[in-house]
């Protein structure tokens, strides 16, 4: 996926309103996924993500990123009510309108591909 897309991905799904703020992310150069926070518009750059949880790293690195249905704290696994519903429906809704984007269901909620 180009940069651009990427980006416009992260802009369209960056609404108070979806309360997505966690997702599961792959990278080509890594074997494993890796849960951490959700990109926000103020974190990126023309052609990577800056500096947060994660970054910086570029969107080419970029496999595929699942959003789950549920948002859960490290450190508060085990504890049900320090979790958080995120809205995939709608925000499953806004890609859909967009109408750009690689996107499969998954058990935890659904992933966008960058790369596959």
């Amino acid at each position: 996926m180009s940069n651009a897309k990427w980006r416009k991905l992260f802009n369209l799904l960056d609404r108070p309103e979806l309360n997505i703020n966690q997702a599961y992310w792959k990278f080509i150069d890594k074997d494993k996924e890796i849960r951490g926070w959700f990109t926000k518009t103020d974190e990126l750059m023309e052609k990577y993500v800056g500096d947060y949880g994660l970054g910086p790293f570029a969107y080419k690195h970029i496999e595929w990123i699942e959003i789950p249905a549920k948002g859960i704290p490290y450190g508060f696994e085990k504890i049900p009510f320090k979790h958080w519903q995120q809205d995939i429906d709608g925000a499953l809704n806004i890609l859909s309108e967009a109408g750009e984007f690689e996107i499969e269901k998954t058990e935890r909620g659904f992933r966008i591909y960058g790369f596959r």
